[in-house]
């Protein structure tokens, strides 16, 4: 079987988040210069204290979208200022990660596979 690439992977994720959350939107007046799109998610805020990403969003039955700040960083600070448990709204851009496992000499205690990330550039607390 033909290894499915990164764009094909964004695309089928965010399908099956559209389809089964109906939280996912987006605009065309939000792409940027490059193509890139806001994007906006809600759900229920959680911490990972162990895993490679910190935070995360679980989105109905147990889907998760990894959370980062603007820059990629593992601790963003508007998610720090969030007192859980907390349903949220965030809005940036969308994106996936492939973890290999690590090598043969130091492997991960993390399984390998891709999750879908979103870099946050803005939280907004629910009731």
């Amino acid at each position: 079987m033909k290894n499915p690439n990164r764009r094909a992977l964004v695309a089928n994720a965010i399908a099956g988040s559209v389809l089964a959350s109906g939280v996912l939107h987006a605009s065309d007046e939000d792409a940027g210069k490059n193509g890139d799109k806001m994007w906006t998610l809600e759900g229920e805020l959680k911490v990972h204290p162990k895993f490679v990403y910190r935070y995360y969003l679980m989105i109905l039955d147990g889907q998760k979208c990894a959370l980062y700040g603007a820059d990629h960083s593992r601790d963003p600070k508007p998610l720090a200022s969030v007192q859980l448990p907390a349903r949220v709204r965030v809005r940036g851009k969308l994106g996936t990660e492939h973890h290999s496992g690590g090598t043969r000499d130091n492997p991960s205690p993390f399984p390998v596979g891709w999750w879908v990330y979103m870099n946050v550039h803005e939280v907004e607390v629910l009731k």
